[in-house]
């Protein structure tokens, strides 16, 4: 279990409402089951997706804070996309 680095590849605000703010952000990691993202431009994620490079299947996660927690079994060192859009 390791605190694994991103890379973003993109990061967004967009306005939802004048008073509503919500941001988006691409990332690349490589991951293994157990290890976690930080994504320090984020408060909150409300909402995250992780895909394997090689094949696009799924990479399961839980969702704490900024912090992606990877849950999916037998993930070791896949390389990854991922998706995460809060405040």
């Amino acid at each position: 279990m390791a605190d694994r680095s991103e890379t973003v590849t993109s990061s967004k605000q967009t306005v939802i409402t004048a008073a509503t703010e919500k941001k988006y952000e691409t990332f690349e990691a490589t991951v293994s089951t157990d290890d976690t993202v930080t994504l320090g431009d984020f408060t909150t994620i409300t909402y995250a997706k992780i895909v394997k490079k090689a094949d696009g299947s799924d990479i399961t996660c839980t969702i704490n804070g900024a912090v992606l927690t990877i849950t999916q079994a037998t993930t070791t060192n896949a390389p990854a996309v991922g998706f995460a859009f809060g405040t």
